[in-house]
């Protein structure tokens, strides 16, 4: 989950289908060329406000650790039910899903 602390919204997502998952996850948003890992919501703020705000504003946690083996059906039917509980979809949060 991402958290943008200068608003309190979230964005929730997942990580499935390889040993490296939630480490070649977050890779994606690690990099400083690219601080969104290609979701479009965080573009939008990317753009409207600049890299500054997502380095100084945004924090990372882990909601949930599954066995690698684990379907990328059940893991993303915890996604949705993580989006749904934390209310993480617009117009109060980050997803757009």
């Amino acid at each position: 989950m991402i958290t943008d602390l200068s608003d309190g919204r979230l964005c929730v997502g997942s990580a499935s289908g390889e040993a490296n998952g939630l480490r070649q996850r977050w890779a994606g948003y690690a990099q400083l060329s690219n601080l969104t890992g290609g979701n479009r919501e965080l573009e939008g703020i990317r753009r409207e406000l600049g890299d500054a705000h997502i380095v100084g504003n945004f924090q990372y946690s882990i909601l949930e650790i599954f066995d690698p083996k684990t379907k990328a059906e059940a893991i993303l039917a915890r996604e949705s039910f993580w989006k749904q509980a934390l209310h993480s979809r617009r117009p109060h949060g980050l997803n757009a899903n």
